[in-house]
């Protein structure tokens, strides 16, 4: 009861013209719904697959879009990293203009004007905005008071 046999990599890239791994997790799809068949349990670009001809599913349409979906979430995290990133970046300039203006700044103080200042562009979390403090620090852009450890000092 099958038919059309074709090799994965020499007809059907070559035919549908999209990239293998793509073309792959689609087939891998069909696959899963039995609308085609393997000769092996693995697809290799080797493979060779034949179209099932006795399919009967209740549903009428099969989503074949589920590979793009993970696609989508792997690039929605790099984004947002990249975005975490450049908010850090833009909290530690925001940190080293309000000490250079200031030069001796306390705690509170500077973390109420950073996020005075940002609250334009992002709402930063206070978390963030430690980490970027001490960052700075380690970079020896501040440094805090030895008596008062709630009070920062500009240095560069």
């Amino acid at each position: 009861m099958c038919m059309y046999v074709c090799n994965v990599c020499n007809a059907c890239v070559h035919g549908v013209c999209c990239p293998q791994d793509v073309l792959m997790q689609v087939v891998g799809i069909l696959l899963k719904c039995k609308l085609l068949t393997c000769d092996a349990k693995d697809i290799k670009p080797d493979s060779v697959l034949s179209l099932f001809l006795g399919y009967r599913n209740k549903k009428t349409r099969i989503n074949i879009n589920v590979p793009m979906k993970t696609e989508q979430k792997a690039e929605a995290e790099s984004t947002q990293k990249n975005v975490e990133d450049d908010r850090k970046i833009l909290i530690q300039a925001s940190i080293v203009r309000i000490a250079k203006m200031r030069r001796a700044i306390g705690h509170q103080q500077l973390l109420g004007e950073v996020l005075n200042q940002l609250s334009s562009r992002f709402k930063a979390r206070v978390p963030i905005i430690k980490q970027c403090i001490d960052v700075l620090i380690e970079k020896e852009y501040l440094r805090r008071d030895e008596q008062k450890k709630d009070m920062y000092f500009y240095l560069a």
